[in-house]
C-alpha cells in the first residue's frame, strides 16, 4: 500500500514539474507583456515587471482591431464549416457504405498529406487569381477548406469503429444513408468532432503565409498578418512588450476554444467514440 502511494505521489510530482516547465514560456509571455522594453531585454531576465504597464495592450489593440479579429474568426470558422461539410459524408461513405475502389480512394487521400504545403502555394495562388478571388473571403477560405484529407481520414477511422449492427438496424427500419449519418453517426461522433474542430481552429487561427499572400488588403487582414509589424527587428520602433501583448490577445480565443471543448477533445484523443 505504501509503495503504491509513493508511486502515485511521484507520478503527480512528475506531472506537476512537467506542466510547470511547459507553462514557463507562456507565463513569461504574459508577464513580459506588462513590462517595459528595457525590462524585456534585461539580462538576467525577470519573471515579473516592476510596474505593470497596461498601456501595452492598448497599443497592441491599435494593430489587432475588431475588424482583424472578426476576419480571423470568419476565416477559421469558414474553413471548419466547409471541411465538415465535405469530409463527414465522404468519411462515412468510406467507412460504412460498401462500393468498388473504396480502398484505392482511401490510399489516394494519404498522398496530399505527404506533400509540403509550400509546393502547392504557387499553383493555389494562380488558380485563386484566375478565379478573381484575391482579397476576398472566398479566396482565403475555399482553397484551405479543400485540403480536408486529414479530416476525412480522422472521421473515417471513427465511423469504422461504430457497430455494424447499429447501422444495419437503422437500414432495416427504412433509414436512408443520409438519415443514418445525421441521426445515428453524428450524435455519437462528438469526441471526434471536438478533436477535429479544436485542431482545425488552431491551425487556421495560426496561418500566416496564405492570408498574407492572398489577402494583403487591410480590410481582409487576419490576426497573424496584423501581428507581423509587432514582431520587432533591428530598426523597429515598437517595444517588444507591445508585440508580446498582441500575442496574449491572439492567444485568448484559442485558449477559450480549448477550455470549452476540453472534455470532448480528451475523449477524442483517448479514442473513445462511444459513451
Amino acid at each position: 500500500m505504501r509503495t503504491s502511494r509513493l508511486h502515485g505521489a511521484v507520478r503527480y510530482v512528475a506531472i506537476l514539474l512537467g506542466g510547470l516547465v511547459m507553462a514557463t514560456p507562456l507565463l513569461f509571455m504574459v508577464t513580459s507583456s506588462l513590462k517595459s522594453g528595457a525590462e524585456v531585454n534585461a539580462f538576467p531576465p525577470k519573471l515579473l515587471p516592476d510596474t505593470p504597464i497596461w498601456e501595452n495592450f492598448a497599443e497592441a489593440w491599435r494593430y489587432l482591431t475588431p475588424q482583424v479579429i472578426a476576419n480571423t474568426f470568419i476565416f477559421s470558422l469558414g474553413i471548419i464549416g466547409l471541411q465538415l461539410l465535405l469530409s463527414l459524408p465522404a468519411a462515412f461513405a468510406l467507412a460504412k457504405i460498401p462500393f468498388k475502389w473504396s480502398a484505392a480512394i482511401l490510399g489516394i487521400l494519404v498522398v496530399p498529406m505527404m506533400i509540403p504545403g509550400n509546393l502547392t502555394l504557387i499553383p493555389l495562388f494562380v488558380i485563386t487569381f484566375q478565379l478573381g478571388w484575391l482579397n476576398t473571403y472566398a479566396g482565403l477560405i475555399v482553397p484551405m477548406a479543400a485540403q480536408c484529407a486529414f479530416a476525412i481520414l480522422l472521421f473515417r477511422q471513427f465511423f469504422a469503429s461504430l457497430p455494424t449492427g447499429l447501422i444495419e438496424a437503422a437500414r432495416i427500419d427504412g433509414a436512408g444513408w443520409g438519415r443514418v449519418l445525421t441521426s445515428i453517426a453524428l450524435p455519437l461522433a462528438r469526441p471526434a468532432l471536438a478533436t477535429f474542430c479544436s485542431i482545425s481552429f488552431l491551425t487556421a487561427w495560426n496561418m500566416y503565409i496564405w492570408p498574407q499572400v492572398i489577402a494583403p488588403n487591410p480590410a481582409n487582414r487576419v490576426i497573424n498578418v496584423a501581428l507581423a509589424p509587432l514582431a520587432g527587428g533591428e530598426n523597429s520602433t515598437i517595444s517588444p512588450s507591445v508585440g508580446l501583448a498582441g500575442g496574449v490577445i491572439a492567444m485568448l480565443p484559442v485558449l477559450i476554444v480549448f477550455i470549452v471543448f476540453q472534455k470532448w477533445y480528451l475523449k477524442g484523443i483517448a479514442g473513445t467514440g462511444l459513451e
